[in-house]
């Protein structure tokens, strides 16, 4: 996503989904980041803002992402390459599509801004697959909002 940050330190694999709930109008996402050795961490949370609700999975995605960009910055990663399977993810951080909402704003921004401290890539995957990792993603996203998970903090390392 943006060139000037250079890429020579730890690298982070990321899944990342979204999910919705109608009848609660709670929202969840979940991530599973692969590191280099092979390390595997699950991280999931969901919440019910009324506002946030409005755009149903799509806001489960975009804080997937973003919670998976913000744990690799705290964990030392370098880079990120976020796989997902809702194309707004990549379009609306590299400006491909328009941001017409105050989230996809929002979304839209903290991406930029972050994309300045860690390389950030996307690649898309297509959803109900069999891709593991993002089944996995699939299946915490659905648990974060069945078991009301709250979105983990991130003010200290993972």
């Amino acid at each position: 996503m943006n060139q000037r940050v250079e890429s020579s330190g730890k690298k982070l694999t990321a899944y990342v989904d979204g999910s919705f709930n109608v009848n609660e109008g709670r929202y969840g996402f979940g991530c599973v980041f692969i590191e280099e050795d092979g390390t595997v961490t699950e991280k999931l949370g969901s919440n019910c803002n009324e506002e946030s609700a409005k755009l149903r999975n799509v806001t489960g995605e975009m804080l997937g992402s973003m919670y998976a960009v913000k744990w690799a910055m705290l964990n030392g990663f370098s880079e990120i390459r976020i796989f997902y399977d809702y194309t707004g993810i990549e379009f609306w951080a590299t400006g491909k599509w328009k941001t017409n909402n105050d989230l996809t704003r929002k979304y839209a921004a903290s991406m930029r801004e972050w994309s300045e401290k860690i390389r950030i890539s996307f690649e898309k995957v297509e959803a109900h697959t069999g891709v593991k990792y993002n089944e996995m993603a699939d299946k915490l996203a659905k648990r974060a909002i069945e078991e009301k998970i709250p979105i983990p903090d991130l003010k200290e390392k993972a």
